[in-house]
């Protein structure tokens, strides 16, 4: 049982927000199972075979994200692998495809992107990546209760309706004949 797969499938960037958002639940548990067990498993609503199929998915994530390093930082291969592909499709939809909505969506958000990623030095990534950590930022912010200014919330509101856009145009390029987008 995978809880993200139907996520990835109709919404990729609520997928890659999810996932990024249970990466951090991860390593807020040390990526102890147990405590994983203790915190997010053993209150979840259901039968005991729901709480077995949902501990065997976070095992798999602590056992994924050992083997690759991720302990203090970084994104599991396959959410890194959905991000390549959704940077791919933003320059498509930019360069190739001509999206007059996509393109506005961009750059009514460009500069937002080169601000966040001017701050982010040696450490900016594109333009795709730069918006979920934004997004994902934002949302950080709001459950621990902390002030964002109303710039930063503008700001948020259009980066997430850039990704919006794009993850629809990612479902419907994933149901064409052909196209293998992983």
């Amino acid at each position: 049982m995978d809880p993200y797969a139907r996520k990835k499938q109709e919404n990729v960037a609520g997928y890659v927000i999810g996932m990024w958002h249970v990466e951090d639940l991860m390593r807020a548990h040390g990526l102890d199972l147990k405590a994983v067990e203790e915190n997010l498993v053993a209150p979840l609503e259901g039968d005991d075979a729901a709480r077995d199929a949902m501990r065997n998915w976070y095992a798999n994530v602590l056992e994924r994200m050992r083997e690759e390093g991720l302990e203090q930082r970084g994104h599991l291969a396959e959410v890194e692998e959905v991000m390549y592909e959704l940077e791919f499709l933003h320059r498509s939809l930019l360069e190739v495809y001509d999206d007059a909505d996509y393109e506005q969506l961009y750059k009514a958000v460009e500069a937002d992107i080169a601000a966040l990623q001017a701050a982010a030095n040696e450490y900016a990534e594109g333009p795709v990546a730069t918006c979920f950590t934004a997004v994902y930022g934002v949302m950080v912010l709001r459950a621990s209760q902390r002030t964002i200014s109303s710039d930063t919330l503008a700001a948020e509101k259009r980066m997430r309706s850039l990704l919006e856009h794009l993850s629809t145009h990612y479902r419907s390029m994933r149901k064409l004949p052909g196209v293998s987008m992983n």
